[in-house]
């Protein structure tokens, strides 16, 4: 049965009307439009009222894509992810899965902002390549799952590089560090392990002298660690005067003593 509406006047006859039957075939024809906006209210309704049935469990599919249309991802993420404990062996039970992770990414915001959103999104579409994993979707899955930790580095190696910014090299040099065992496929490696050689340099050039033999010694022993991982990059040449300033500070101190 194919159903018109073509008035607005018709769609709130509809609306606050009694025929059930009837609100589902529009909430339908809205949905295929994609006009959510309009067929959310149809299905809310109906939802709770054909709950336990087998009409109540496709009309219940319905309604998380009406709110992931509207952009209401948080209330979508819960009836997708309930559509899939309540009907597990449902043929939209992998899909509603899914797209309960894809929820929370996108509500993931910029990197500079709270990533609990991209966390849970991460934790969600690795549930699902767990639950579902030979199905069509779990490359997309694993796509999306590799851009939210790139933005989880980003946001990583932003913070420890703020250490650097504001001249608190020695937490600069162990956040960087942390950050490398967190992330040792990070993307800017070269930059983070040069930052630490040279926040390490920094902070034993500005110490007492007394300190300074046993920090241009790390500096030193710093360097011969990650030389390899900047070796090429731009970050290479500004290294090395780094350690060979180091060296040569360590000799003098060494006749002084």
């Amino acid at each position: 049965m194919i159903i018109l509406i073509s008035s607005c006047s018709e769609y709130q006859e509809v609306l606050k009307g009694n025929d059930l039957a009837k609100k589902y075939e529009v909430a339908k024809v809205y949905y295929n439009k994609q006009q959510y906006y309009k067929a959310l209210p149809l299905f809310e309704e109906l939802v709770p009222v054909y709950k336990g049935s087998k009409e109540g469990e496709e009309m219940y599919y319905y309604l998380p894509f009406c709110y992931y249309g509207t952009g209401e991802y948080l209330v979508s993420a819960y009836h997708f992810k309930n559509y899939y404990t309540t009907y597990p062996t449902s043929l939209h039970a992998e899909e509603c899965l899914f797209m309960n992770a894809k929820c929370y990414m996108q509500m993931s915001p910029k990197y500079e902002l709270s990533q609990e959103y991209t966390e849970k999104a991460i934790n969600e579409f690795q549930l699902f390549t767990n639950t579902f994993p030979t199905s069509a979707l779990v490359s997309q899955a694993n796509e999306d799952i590799d851009q939210m930790r790139a933005k989880l580095e980003v946001k990583a190696f932003a913070g420890a590089k703020l250490y650097y910014q504001m001249t608190n090299y020695k937490a600069s040099a162990v956040a960087l560090a942390n950050l490398i065992r967190s992330y040792p496929d990070l993307p800017y490696i070269a930059e983070a392990c040069f930052l630490i050689v040279k926040s390490d340099y920094l902070y034993a050039l500005n110490s007492i002298e007394t300190k300074q033999k046993d920090r241009f010694e790390k500096t030193v022993a710093v360097y011969n660690q990650y030389k390899d991982k900047f070796a090429g990059t731009r970050y290479e040449k500004e290294a090395k005067n780094l350690f060979d300033n180091s060296t040569s500070t360590l000799n003098k101190l060494n006749i002084h003593e």
